[in-house]
């Protein structure tokens, strides 16, 4: 049986994957936005939108629960954190 405790440390583990993902996000947005092949940098955005729309809910809940803890320690970038399953078209 996982405690609370320990389900709470994979929590942890699987926030530094997002917070990796939120890195690579906005460096993409970055790169489209100022035109630095932009293409390739859409194309990706896509390619990732598509992987976490195919999570399915209980993946999307996951996802938007570590993205709720990371906006939580970060104020400043919370905003974006908080509508990036919007940006990305994900269904919640």
């Amino acid at each position: 049986m996982i405690t609370q405790q320990e389900a709470g440390g994979a929590a942890a583990q699987g926030d530094g994957v997002v917070r990796a993902l939120l890195t690579a996000v906005a460096t993409l947005e970055l790169l489209a936005s100022q035109g630095h092949d932009a293409h390739v940098a859409l194309s990706t955005l896509e390619g990732i939108a598509h992987e976490l729309d195919s999570m399915g809910p209980d993946g999307h809940r996951q996802f938007v629960a570590a993205l709720e803890r990371i906006a939580a320690d970060d104020p400043y970038q919370a905003a974006w954190v908080r509508g990036l399953p919007d940006a990305l078209g994900l269904d919640r």
